[in-house]
């Protein structure tokens, strides 16, 4: 099991998107999300769930050998968890999880989690090396992991009129310079767990790729991940 945005294992949080690998722990061909009549992702996609504690996780995917969830929000003030995939009624050996209450990683653009994030510009395009950013304009930064929220986040709702945001304090710094937060909240029109940051790049910063770390309560992001700077 990884976060889906830094694909590195290590604790979940409450609405942290994962990413689990096995073998035959899904149908054969891939199955991508599905939205109830709540708006809200399915928890149940080809005869798969993936339950913690029990509780069916709003899942993103599904095939034999990976599925993505979302932590359902239910872990909040737990220390571990225990995570199983059924599949067609057979459930797998339940892994015992460690519960943080953070663990924010951005989404990057080639998916590993390191090197060029997957960031929008002021002017609604994306971020890289031939596309950069100019100091003192605004990007938008995607992420997970950043534990409960206030409202209280709703497992798989997706986020359309209501906006929740992070209960704990988020600071960013880019170049290792601390960056202004102009909104940390929900993702418009993504799902419960995915964090969108627009922040104003900090003067004076040299061009090229810049290292770009979200803290959430205690807890950083990868300093792997980069924006570009024109």
């Amino acid at each position: 099991m990884v976060s889906a945005a830094t694909f590195s294992g290590g604790a979940v949080s409450p609405g942290l998107l994962v990413t689990v690998f096995g073998s035959r722990i899904g149908p054969p061909t891939l199955t991508t999300a599905q939205l109830t009549a709540q708006n809200t992702l399915a928890t149940t996609l080809a005869e798969t769930r993936v339950l913690f504690d029990g509780v069916a996780a709003p899942l993103v995917y599904v095939s034999a050998g990976q599925v993505s969830a979302v932590v359902p929000y239910d872990v909040a003030g737990k220390t571990t968890t225990a995570m199983q995939i059924e599949y067609r009624g057979v459930r797998s050996n339940s892994v015992s999880l460690r519960v943080t209450d953070a663990a924010p990683g951005l989404f990057t653009a080639n998916s590993s989690g390191k090197g060029q994030g997957a960031i929008l510009n002021q002017d609604g395009s994306f971020n890289s090396a031939s596309n950069g950013a100019q100091s003192g304009s605004v990007v938008v930064l995607y992420g997970t992991g950043e534990g409960v929220t206030d409202p209280a986040g709703q497992n798989g709702l997706i986020a359309g009129t209501v906006f929740p945001k992070p209960r704990q304090p988020v600071t960013v710094r880019i170049g290792g310079k601390e960056a202004e937060i102009l909104y940390a909240g929900a993702a418009p029109g993504l799902v419960a767990g995915v964090f969108q940051l627009n922040v104003r790049i900090p003067e004076e910063l040299a061009s090229g790729p810049q290292p770009v770390v979200v803290q959430i309560g205690t807890v950083s992001s990868s300093p792997d991940v980069t924006v570009a700077i024109q």
